[in-house]
């Protein structure tokens, strides 16, 4: 696993510095150089903006299951979260069970701090798909192309496809039903083995998510509401930032920008470095003619990125969870 990791590291490393050869680091120095104080000011008051909605809509659903805690040790809990996701593979579920036992407080059950960041993530993800389908309708529009409409189709129908999954999970947990019961059933056990009982706690959490559908309907539409809100933050946090650096994207341009960052983050590459990069430079260079200016926008997001990182693992800190302990956190998060 150390060897895998270390060579995905490489090659990232590798794609940076090719790009940088190739594109030169010219408009990278730019940028930087005519960086704006108060458009950086904005950028991080944006970001903060950010952070506290992200954690108030956690805050709403965990204190529905039975896991209540101040709002900053969410935003604390959601740092150290995305941290250690950006750095483990499997996007940001890897970051999930950190912050379900960073969030925790007092005699909080697990299983029910396990809930509230599961409703959390499908909110999440509700949020991250409707604003895809949203960025393909908007790039199709300003971009009347054949080609361009016709190359959006199958991400969109993806898109789409994905989020009637997710409206038939709530519905069942809504109506009682058990979607993850094979998950946790007699073959799962006997597959467990020694293990298995790590599978109650799995059954326990789905009872909180039945329970959670059933008497908060209202409150999880609130919690879509919120989603849409802060997709909406999220697009002028984007903006701010490289307004201050000076790169002025069409709206069309920054949300597939936004949606480039979203697919890099899916790779395997540690904190998708270099992937980062060369998806901006696909992305920016395919809807503007201009792959350098691809380039610089992957650099300056690549500075946004590292910021997160550097604050998540100071969070990790100051709540008491080393850094150098990830790996241990990680497989002792889902014990009951």
């Amino acid at each position: 696993m150390a060897l895998k990791g270390g060579l995905s590291l490489l090659a990232g490393v590798a794609v940076l510095v090719a790009l940088a050869w190739w594109f030169g680091i010219g408009g990278v120095v730019a940028a930087l150089r005519d960086a704006s104080p108060r458009g950086l000011l904005i950028y991080l008051l944006s970001s903060i903006v950010v952070l506290a909605l992200q954690a108030g809509r956690w805050r709403v659903m965990a204190t529905a299951v039975g896991a209540p805690a101040p709002l900053s040790r969410f935003m604390a809990a959601r740092l150290a979260g995305d941290a250690v996701a950006s750095v483990l593979p499997f996007a940001r579920l890897s970051g999930d069970p950190v912050r379900a036992v960073l969030a925790r407080e007092g005699a909080t059950p697990l299983a029910s701090a396990t809930a509230g960041v599961a409703i959390d993530r499908l909110l999440e993800l509700i949020g991250n798909v409707l604003s895809v389908i949203t960025y393909l309708a908007i790039f199709s529009l300003a971009h009347v192309g054949a080609a361009s409409s016709h190359a959006s189709l199958p991400l969109a129908a993806t898109m789409v496809g994905l989020l009637g999954l997710m409206v038939v999970l709530v519905v069942q947990f809504a109506r009682g039903g058990r979607p993850l019961a094979p998950l946790y059933g007699a073959r799962a056990r006997r597959w467990a083995g020694p293990r298995a009982h790590w599978l109650e706690g799995l059954q326990r959490v789905e009872q909180h998510l039945i329970d959670f559908f059933g008497a908060h309907r209202a409150t999880f539409l609130a919690g879509v509401g919120a989603s849409i809100l802060i997709e909406l933050a999220v697009v002028f946090q984007y903006r701010a930032l490289l307004e201050a650096f000076g790169v002025h994207l069409d709206l069309p341009v920054l949300l597939m920008a936004m949606l480039g960052t979203g697919v890099a983050r899916a790779l395997p590459t540690p904190a998708s470095l270099g992937t980062l990069e060369a998806v901006q430079v696909v992305a920016v260079g395919a809807t503007t003619g201009r792959a350098d200016l691809g380039f610089v926008v992957g650099v300056i997001m690549r500075l946004h990125e590292t910021l997160l990182v550097m604050a998540g693992m100071a969070a990790l800190c100051a709540l008491g969870f080393s850094p150098s302990r990830l790996p241990t956190g990680a497989q002792e998060a889902p014990t009951p």
